[in-house]
């Protein structure tokens, strides 16, 4: 694996390489980073990818002004990076916050993205998920209640009660602890509204949604399909971290997308 740094706007950002093959770039979502959101799954993509993995600006290891965080900021670090690399087209993976990014460097910068997969992912924050946010801030002068909220939307009822017990629940939650930075993700999840970019993305589009999901609920994610006009939909039996709770299906269906000569058009599937 070999890290690399690249300036985007006021940001100083890190970003790995793995494998070798076409171009496949993971955009994290609220939490530490690339690594702390793929690094697990990293391998099973380099056996048929290069596989780029960015810290974006919020991120543990990202360097930036400390402002307020848009959408269209991390969309252009993402892009910084890819052009850093070399890579004239890429496939995009994001992941929760980091599908509305994808989608918005698909529609700012289609020359660079060949096909595209927001997971778990959205269009416009709704009342819902603002509630919800602002519920889970509001502790955030209190680390274990900050992480307990976080760790009880994020993951499925199913797999929190497969936990040998609360103690290993308790520690899922302290790795979401309330840093600065993971409090400036938060804060972007709560105005994010990504209408105008939507409806311009041109890839070819994979939306994957998770259900029973209580972070970003499903219809997210189904209205995410409806924006984008060249795009499909397919629902995994799963709680928010798809990527923990189904590591091999979710990898697969990735590959599988990525790999297709017909992908998946207009239409609505299952996957578990």
């Amino acid at each position: 694996m070999d890290t690399r740094t690249v300036l985007a706007g006021n940001s100083r950002l890190k970003y790995t390489v793995s494998g070798s093959g076409p171009v496949l770039v993971l955009v994290h979502g609220v939490g530490k980073g690339g690594q702390a959101a793929f690094g697990h799954l990293i391998d099973d993509f380099a056996a048929r990818n290069t596989v780029i993995v960015p810290d974006l600006s919020g991120s543990e290891t990202a360097e930036d002004d400390g402002g307020d965080l848009t959408i269209e900021q991390l969309a252009e670090e993402v892009s910084a990076v890819i052009t850093d690399h070399g890579a004239d087209q890429v496939d995009l993976v994001g992941f929760s916050l980091g599908g509305a990014v994808v989608a918005a460097v698909a529609a700012l910068h289609p020359e660079q993205v060949r096909r595209l997969i927001p997971v778990g992912g959205l269009v416009q924050t709704d009342t819902y998920m603002q509630n919800l946010i602002s519920l889970t801030l509001s502790q955030k002068h209190d680390a274990m209640a900050f992480g307990r909220i976080l760790t009880t939307t994020a993951f499925s009822p199913g797999y929190i009660n497969s936990l040998p017990s609360l103690a290993d629940a308790e520690k899922l939650g302290a790795e979401l602890s309330p840093s600065r930075g993971r409090i400036r993700q938060l804060e972007l999840l709560l105005r994010v509204d990504i209408r105008a970019l939507a409806e311009k993305v041109q890839a070819e589009t994979l939306v994957v949604g998770c259900n029973p999901d209580a972070a970003v609920p499903a219809e997210h994610s189904r209205q995410l399909d409806a924006a984008i006009p060249n795009s499909s939909y397919v629902e995994m039996e799963s709680g928010h971290m798809v990527l923990i709770e189904k590591p091999v299906e979710f990898v697969k269906l990735v590959n599988d997308f990525l790999a297709s000569t017909h992908p998946l058009s207009n239409r609505s599937t299952a996957a578990t």
